[in-house]
């Protein structure tokens, strides 16, 4: 992540082998979002929604056929590294 201020923010975590993907994009906005509708500042608000995304495809559930979608009831996943400069 870029911010205006030139600041940035790397965040990388270990890529989990599975088909429970369907969503991830969205998963990961909205859960900035709240973060940020609760008052959180941008930089923490992208970092835990990076924490909540790893951890509901690290905890995918399998139910239908083909890509399934993430776990949106699993804990924050402590897996995440964050590097900024």
């Amino acid at each position: 992540v870029l911010f205006e201020n030139r600041e940035q923010l790397w965040l990388s975590s270990p890529r989990v082998n599975t088909e429970n993907t369907h969503g991830t994009g969205d998963t990961l906005s909205a859960a900035i979002a709240a973060e940020l509708a609760k008052g959180t500042d941008l930089k923490d608000a992208i970092i835990i929604g990076k924490q909540f995304i790893q951890g509901a495809i690290a905890d995918g559930i399998d139910v239908g056929h083909g890509h399934g979608p993430t776990n949106h009831w699993a804990d924050l996943s402590d897996e995440v590294l964050v590097e900024s400069e």
